[in-house]
Parts: structure tokens; sequence; C-alpha cells
């Protein structure tokens, strides 16, 4: 079964194809009962308390054991994470935008358990993201002849879990909110302060390298 998850990300990104490639491992791990459930679920206090750190990078690629509905969990998720790392342009910059999301998920964690994996949500995030980014102003019709701005799907899933499934507000914060703060961060002030959060460590310390060379060139001279 995980070879048809392999061939339909033949063409996918490289980031993107080694998530799925970690999804399906977990998967395994989990179905052949390599690993139980209990050692992947994460927990703050578990994790960094009592220095359990797998249980971080299981749950990053946790979607449950291998069948058909989490192989459909991981092709639509893939599918999102796919565009979004073709949209960012730059490998090292999609991967570096994903770990400041996925770093404000493990803080908000500290002060509520998620009710899903650390996986799931980081690509909720990330979908809010390119959902305010790329398609903030497509609407999309609803039951009644209705339309809804698709960007604010991720927020109306998040007032059911809160009115119908009665979780926390913190609970379905830490759906979106990493995400929000991402988009606002890298578009609103890239726009009026020209900072830019993308910007990795490695495109300081290159853009810093380039100030240097004439520098030390007409010292040279």
């Amino acid at each position: 079964m995980e070879a048809i998850v392999f061939n339909l990300f033949r063409d996918v990104p490289t980031i993107t194809r080694a998530w799925v490639a970690g999804c399906v491992g977990v998967s395994v791990l989990t179905t052949t009962g390599a690993i139980s459930r209990t050692d992947i679920l994460y927990n703050y206090d578990l994790v960094f308390h009592k220095k359990q750190y797998l249980r971080l990078l299981y749950s990053l690629f946790d979607y449950g054991e291998l069948n058909w509905s989490s192989i459909v969990d991981i092709i639509v998720s893939a599918n999102h994470m796919s565009t979004l790392e073709k949209t960012m342009g730059s490998k090292r910059r999609f991967l570096w935008l994903s770990a400041i999301v996925f770093t404000m998920i493990i803080i908000m964690s500290a002060f509520t358990q998620p009710t899903s994996s650390l996986g799931s949500l980081l690509h909720q995030n990330l979908l809010y993201y390119l959902y305010k980014t790329d398609y903030d102003n497509i609407n999309v019709p609803i039951f009644g002849g209705n339309h809804i701005i698709l960007s604010f799907l991720p927020l109306n899933m998040a007032l059911i879990m809160y009115f119908v499934g009665h979780k926390t507000l913190l609970e379905v914060s830490i759906g979106f909110v990493a995400g929000h703060i991402l988009y606002y961060c890298n578009n609103v002030l890239l726009k009026l302060y020209g900072i830019d959060i993308g910007k990795t460590p490695y495109d300081f310390w290159k853009e810093w390298k380039q100030r240097q060379a004439p520098v030390i060139n007409n010292e040279a001279d």
C-alpha cells in the first residue's frame, strides 16, 4: 500500500517528498507494531521535561496507521504543502518558514495539549497561510447557494470546533494562529517595513559576506 503513495509523489518538490516518506514510514511502523501509538503521542512535558524527544519527531509525521483514510490525508496534505513549496520559490525559505510555524505550535502546546499530531497542526497552519496569501479573494459555494471566502474556511472549522466540538480557545487557535502570524509577518511587515522573516540565517550570512568582500578588496589595495 505504501508503494501507491510513493508513486503518486514522484514529481513533488524535495522537502514535501521527504515529508511524505516520513509519514509513510511512521505509519508502517505503527501498523506493524514496531512502535505503539502511546510511544508517538506528543506531550510537551514528556518531550521537554522528561526528554523523550523522539515523540517530537514521530508526531511530526504521524497520520495514523497505514490505511486508505491515512493515505487520503497524506495525499491532501502533501498537495497543499507541494503547492506552498513551489510558491515559495526556494526550498530553503520554505523549510525556514515551516520551522518557524512548527516552533510557534510547540510553544503553544506548552499551554494546551494538542488534539491532533504536530504534523497535522503544521499542515493546518500552512494551509491557512496558503489560503490567506494566494486565495484570499476567492469565493467558494456552500450550502443554500451561499458563498464563503476560501481563506475563511479554516476559521469556520475553528468556530465549529469551538461551539460544536466544545474545544477550548487554545485548542482551537493552535490550528491557525501560527499561520496567521506568519502571514502577517511575511506580507504586512514585509510590505510596510521591509522586514522579511523568510530570510534564513544562511541568507543573512551570505549578504554579510557580499558586503564584506569590497571592504577586504579595498584593504588589500
